[in-house]
C-alpha cells in the first residue's frame, strides 16, 4: 500500500511470490504479496513482474533488519507465485491439524 493503514485492519492481498529465508538456522520463508486494491500493485500476479530494484529493496529490508538484531540470516532467490500458494495451503493444512488435535485434548 502506498498509503498508511490502521493496524489490525483487513486488506485484500494476492500472493505473488515466496522468499526462502533461513533465520538463525531455521526455515523462515516469507510470502511476498500485494494489496489487490492498490492501483500501483494490483496488476502484479507474479514476483518476476516486479522491477529488479523493488526485489532488491525487499531482500535488503529482511537482511538489514535481522542484522540490527544481531541475527544471521540467509535470503535465497525469489520463487514464483505458485510456490507461495503451495506454502500457504501447507500452512493452512498444518494449522487445521493443530486445531483438531488441540480440540481433542
Amino acid at each position: 500500500m502506498q498509503e498508511p493503514v490502521i493496524p489490525g485492519c483487513f486488506l485484500r492481498a494476492r500472493a505473488i511470490g515466496l522468499m526462502p529465508m533461513i533465520d538463525q538456522g531455521e526455515k523462515d520463508d516469507k510470502i511476498i504479496a500485494v494489496c489487490a486494491d492498490d492501483p500501483e500493485f494490483r496488476h502484479y500476479w507474479d514476483i518476476k513482474e516486479l522491477p529488479p530494484h523493488r526485489l532488491a529493496e525487499i531482500r535488503r529490508f529482511f537482511e538489514d533488519y535481522k542484522k540490527n538484531e544481531n541475527k544471521k540470516v540467509d535470503v535465497e532467490d525469489f520463487l514464483p507465485a505458485e510456490a507461495a500458494i503451495e506454502a500457504i495451503k501447507y500452512s493452512m493444512d498444518l494449522y487445521g491439524t493443530y486445531i483438531v488435535e488441540s480440540l481433542r485434548q
